[in-house]
């Protein structure tokens, strides 16, 4: 696939651990929380949803399209 300005990242183990503690503090779905972990470890803030869930994140911003 190939859109402009979209990577697709890898799912690691880490980013399941990762996602499990943004579930537990930030009470994220887990779907959710997956997206923000594999952000948050590929040192990506900046996140595009109309998800108002995401603006608990401390290391991320959200932004709507």
């Amino acid at each position: 696939m190939r859109f402009p300005n979209v990577r697709l990242l890898a799912i690691k183990k880490s980013t399941i651990f990762k996602a499990q503690e943004i579930v537990e503090k930030y009470r994220l779905t887990p779907r959710d929380a997956i997206h923000a972990a594999a952000a948050i470890e590929n040192k990506i803030n900046t996140i595009i949803s109309y998800d108002e869930d995401f603006d608990s994140l401390d290391a991320m911003e959200r932004i709507e399209p």
